[in-house]
């Protein structure tokens, strides 16, 4: 005898009941601080394609090979594969349980075996990489300020240079304003955590800044120092003359526009010879090679 239509459903009733199931609610013990950092720092497929449409609109190229410099888990890289069949990307970092877990749960998980075929990672010092040569490299989340010298982050902005094909260009952010100079704790809540960012101390004398990541949970618990930054905080006159000195052409600043309703950054950054005196802001300082 056929089955009725209700023998038939039952399996997708039990089906659709199980995937209401709850997942168990993130605490300190359970979470992952490398999945806390993608979800609330950042957004590797919006901005792996944001970054490839200002090396189009900057050089009238599409945006091929790509060097992600202190990569940690290699998402971006991972999302620039994704973008294009011919795509190319290297990921720089010196933290190798850093790499393997991003090579577990991020290149393993998001490329098929054709596409980890365009991706190389490369545990090393920034300062050590040149090849192979790329379209354009990028230095994201101030990542580069762990160089507390002149000397230390000229040979690194000079290596990246020797590292980009003819025209490439290399993308550094930055940030700054009396704000980023202030002992502040800022809190942004996601579904199941909240984030925090600590900016822990600042000394106007060295420009040393620390700073601090925390996750904070529904059931009270708390990462603290997930991440810990210890950082120089540069100016954009010292690194537009440290890309200068490399012998980057035409150095300029990328800055990030204002949302009116919330007077924070809007995302959208255009080139500008002056900037705003803004409490805090962030921005890119762009350079080409000859």
């Amino acid at each position: 005898m056929a089955p009725s239509t209700a023998t038939k459903a039952s399996p997708t009733k039990k089906k659709a009941k199980a995937s209401r199931t709850k997942k168990p609610a993130l605490t300190a013990k359970t979470a992952n601080k490398h999945v806390l950092y993608q979800l609330s720092v950042q957004a590797p497929e919006q901005d792996s394609k944001t970054y490839a449409r200002w090396f189009k609109a900057y050089t009238g190229r599409n945006l091929r090979s790509f060097r992600e410099d202190f990569c940690g888990t290699a998402v971006l890289s991972c999302h620039h594969i994704l973008n294009h069949k011919d795509n190319t990307a290297v990921g720089v970092d010196l933290h190798r349980p850093t790499l393997d877990w991003g090579i577990k749960n991020n290149v393993n998980v998001l490329l098929n075996d054709e596409q980890r075929k365009r991706l190389k990672l490369i545990e090393s010092n920034v300062l050590d990489v040149t090849s192979p040569k790329v379209d354009c490299v990028m230095a994201l989340n101030f990542s580069y300020q762990v160089f507390k010298t002149r000397k230390d982050l000229g040979k690194y902005i000079k290596t990246v240079y020797k590292s980009l094909k003819p025209g490439g260009v290399f993308y550094m952010d930055a940030l700054g304003g009396p704000d980023v100079m202030q002992e502040t704790c800022d809190r942004t809540r996601h579904k199941g955590f909240i984030y925090e960012w600590e900016q822990r101390s600042f000394d106007p004398i060295s420009h040393r800044l620390v700073c601090a990541i925390h996750f904070e949970f529904k059931d009270g618990s708390r990462m603290q120092d997930a991440f810990i930054y210890d950082w120089r905080m540069w100016t954009l006159p010292e690194l537009r003359e440290l890309f200068v000195e490399a012998g980057f052409d035409d150095v300029h600043v990328m800055w990030e526009g204002t949302d009116r309703k919330t007077m924070t950054g809007n995302g959208i950054f255009r080139r500008k010879e002056v900037g705003d005196m803004d409490e805090a802001w962030i921005s890119m300082v762009v350079g080409r090679k000859k």
